[in-house]
């Protein structure tokens, strides 16, 4: 299965952000990117993996105050 690459400017349009800002994410370390020449690549996979985890993570931390507040009943 062949991996889709998504450049600076598809991930600027689907996140809603500057170019400069996904520069500076990737730049940062923020994204899971790679550099081709002189151009920021991501994998679209790599891409899905991160939003799960944050989702996965906020979804943890929602479910824990939840149990803190039930459990203080």
């Amino acid at each position: 299965m062949q991996d889709h690459i998504l450049t600076v400017p598809e991930i600027s349009k689907f996140f809603g952000v500057s170019k400069k800002t996904v520069y500076e994410w990737c730049r940062f370390g923020h994204l899971p990117a790679f550099k081709i020449g002189q151009e920021w690549m991501l994998r679209q996979s790599d891409l899905q993996k991160m939003i799960n985890a944050k989702v996965s993570s906020a979804g943890r931390k929602q479910q824990d105050l939840f149990g803190k507040n039930k459990g203080g009943k």
